[in-house]
């Protein structure tokens, strides 16, 4: 049964960050919790208040020492006007959908993980192979957090499809974390504090709530960044399970080709990209395509 919808305003003030304490949270569960796709919507909202701050920042000249004001309290062009206010209409009208679908026919996140021939995640599996090569701690370069976000992705849905609740519960913790660090992505981190807590469950179950979440985390932190991640990491879990099927599908030819023009795709991962291209239309070389998609990982998230 669907929840009745938010209130513009009341959707209009957790995106400016003026609700607080109990109100917050009931408005972040209220979204977490929609049956329809006003995450979705809300996702959008969050990205077009995104671009706006960042074109106001790129007009404003370094050395001025100005400010820039959150979105309702600055003059916005006509156009990303209308478009934030539709988004905040179909939210508050429970009709996100039309809005949402756009990027969701741009691809899910979880279709890699549905290629791989077995479910679940091999024991004393390295789910962090950027780690090593990090060498301080500090903010995460965006695209970093969305290949990270989309390698966390991938084992989540491995982990659910094998019903291994630990290893369920332990990467929708850490895309929890990765999300609670981006600005007003409270509610999506929510769905995934709810896909903890159910932990276990048959796969169909989670599903639901597992793709609005994914879809979600990839709008809000970029989807090329968090595709390439999801991709990588399922191609890491092929190549240790030596699953050719995997390599020659379609949706892994067409991975490797929007990741080659990517801004996703630092410099120092560009050659372990052209392997990982080479070796998809041969006889797999197991040992290596683990390694060239872990070091795909590795530089790309970092």
């Amino acid at each position: 049964m669907n929840r009745p919808p938010m209130d513009p305003e009341r959707l209009a003030a957790l995106l400016d960050g003026r609700l607080e304490g109990r109100a917050r949270d009931e408005a972040l569960a209220q979204l977490a919790a929609s049956d329809d796709d006003a995450l979705g919507a809300y996702a959008d909202a969050v990205a077009v208040q995104r671009e706006l701050d960042a074109e106001d920042a790129a007009s404003v000249p370094a050395a001025s020492g100005a400010k820039v004001l959150p979105f309702r309290r600055r003059w916005m062009p006509p156009a990303p006007l209308l478009a934030l206010a539709a988004v905040l209409a179909a939210v508050a009208l429970g009709i996100g959908g039309w809005w949402a679908r756009g990027a969701a026919d741009a691809g899910d996140p979880g279709r890699y993980a549905a290629l791989l021939r077995r479910p679940g995640v091999p024991a004393e599996w390295d789910a962090a192979p950027w780690a090593a090569t990090r060498a301080v701690d500090g903010p995460l370069d965006p695209r970093a957090r969305a290949v990270r976000l989309g390698a966390r992705i991938t084992d989540l849905q491995a982990s659910a499809a094998a019903r291994d609740a630990a290893g369920t519960r332990q990467a929708a913790a850490d895309v929890a974390a990765l999300l609670d660090s981006l600005p007003a992505a409270g509610a999506a981190a929510a769905v995934y504090d709810e896909v903890g807590r159910r932990a276990g469950e048959p796969a169909a179950a989670l599903e639901p709530v597992l793709e609005r979440g994914r879809r979600t985390a990839a709008r809000l932190a970029g989807e090329d960044g968090v595709a390439l991640g999801a991709w990588a990491e399922a191609a890491r879990l092929a190549a240790a399970r030596r699953d050719a099927a995997f390599f020659r599908s379609r949706d892994t030819r067409a991975a490797l080709d929007r990741a080659a023009p990517s801004g996703a795709v630092p410099p120092a991962a560009r050659a372990a990209l052209d392997r990982l291209r080479s070796a998809s239309a041969g006889e797999p070389d197991w040992t290596a395509l683990q390694r060239d998609a872990a070091e795909l990982l590795a530089a790309a998230g970092r």
